[in-house]
């Protein structure tokens, strides 16, 4: 009688170790939860600067198209992106006719100069968060 209960304690105590409790579980998923959501944070900010890089080479491209435009027609005009795509004076792609956040290119020709803008991240006009070349 004694060797049967100690055989079954000894089941018992064996099943209790085969796999991790629930506390354990909830434990290591809300570990990994926080790393996860620093990650997160850590990348986002990297893919802001890299947005904003971006939109500022885009933006000199464009703005070495409308010179190189100029030589072949009127320093008076101010293209828009899809003509200086159609006449050949930029290349045509998704970065050229629309900045990082989908937002259409405003130029702006004024003294035989260019400035290229974008709205930037908060896609509005006019605020503080714009990117223009050559002005910043």
């Amino acid at each position: 009688m004694q060797t049967l209960i100690r055989t079954k304690l000894r089941r018992k105590h064996r099943r209790g170790r085969r796999g991790f409790s629930l506390i354990e579980v909830v434990v290591a998923i809300a570990i990994i939860a926080m790393v996860s959501g620093g990650v997160v944070v850590a990348v986002m900010k990297h893919k802001q600067k890299s947005d904003q890089n971006m939109t500022r080479v885009n933006a000199g491209a464009i703005r070495m198209g409308v010179k190189s435009w100029w030589i072949e027609h009127s320093v008076s005009e101010c293209p828009n992106v899809k003509r200086l795509v159609d006449d050949g004076a930029i290349d045509r792609g998704k970065a050229v006719s629309q900045d990082a956040w989908g937002q259409p290119w405003k130029i702006v020709c004024e003294d035989h100069d260019a400035t290229v803008i974008s709205r930037g991240p908060d896609k509005l006009p006019d605020t503080e968060d714009d990117i223009r070349v050559p002005h910043g």
